[in-house]
């Protein structure tokens, strides 16, 4: 039986559950500390009961710690597990000293960076090609369920990596993930401009919008992940296109 089985479902689902309020009680002293100790307390309790060992547990957990919200819950598994392993004090701080700065790094370029955009450009799209509830209602429901599971995810990779969770981001290889995410953000960039362009074709007698939304697609593509800062020029530009239509459109 591995590890991750010797954890009851119960206290998994717990952890995931408060790991949504991980920034909740964020401060400049702790920074996320109080939340990460918040999400640690159902491993703590299964591991310690109630007694002297679970509070200093808590009080360990509760110091200093910062990462992207999404990404925390891959330190709260490799915090669990060390806890379940008893291991000691100084081995605990040394990983969480290690984890907080590749976590911050990954996440806000998955997260915020590509993720994100990329879902908030295929809500646009569907607004504009379908209706502006279907589009809200995607963004919402694709958005959340990619980072829910992001967390669920990272949660089973840190309990069962522990100690070795730094190689084992290694082979999961999440930037070229990221940079094909980014490649989707440029490509619906384009389709969005596109799209927008084309509705204005359509009560126009030129043809030049319309061919402005095919080379938009096609420049997206291309061009776009060698952009410098990417999601600057794709957020420049779409607001530029949403722009341009609301001038153009009749209302």
């Amino acid at each position: 039986m591995t590890a991750l089985a010797r954890l009851p479902v119960g206290v998994r689902l717990a952890v995931l559950a408060r790991s949504l309020l991980v920034q909740a009680a964020w401060n400049y002293r702790t920074m996320m500390g109080t939340g990460m100790a918040f999400a640690l307390v159902p491993v703590l309790r299964h591991v310690h009961g109630e007694a002297r060992a679970f509070d200093d547990a808590v009080a360990r957990h509760a110091t200093l710690f910062n990462a992207h919200p999404y990404l925390a819950s891959f330190a709260i598994g490799a915090l669990a597990r060390l806890e379940a392993e008893g291991a000691d004090g100084d081995t605990i701080e040394r990983l969480r000293a290690a984890l907080r700065g590749p976590l911050g790094a990954m996440g806000d370029r998955l997260v915020w960076a590509a993720w994100l955009p990329m879902c908030a450009l295929l809500g646009i799209l569907v607004s504009a090609a379908v209706a502006p509830a279907a589009g809200v209602a995607l963004f919402l429901v694709v958005y959340n369920l990619g980072q829910i599971a992001l967390r669920a995810w990272g949660f089973e990779i840190g309990w069962s990596a522990g100690t070795e969770l730094g190689r084992r981001l290694r082979e999961l290889r999440l930037t070229r993930e990221t940079r094909r995410i980014e490649a989707a953000v440029c490509l619906l960039a384009g389709a969005v401009s596109g799209t927008l362009l084309t509705s204005v074709a359509a009560v126009s007698s030129s043809t030049l919008p319309a061919l402005a939304g095919i080379v938009a697609l096609l420049a997206g593509y291309a061009v776009g992940p060698r952009a410098w800062r990417p999601t600057a020029w794709i957020v420049t530009l779409g607001v530029g296109a949403i722009a341009l239509a609301g001038r153009l459109l009749p209302l």
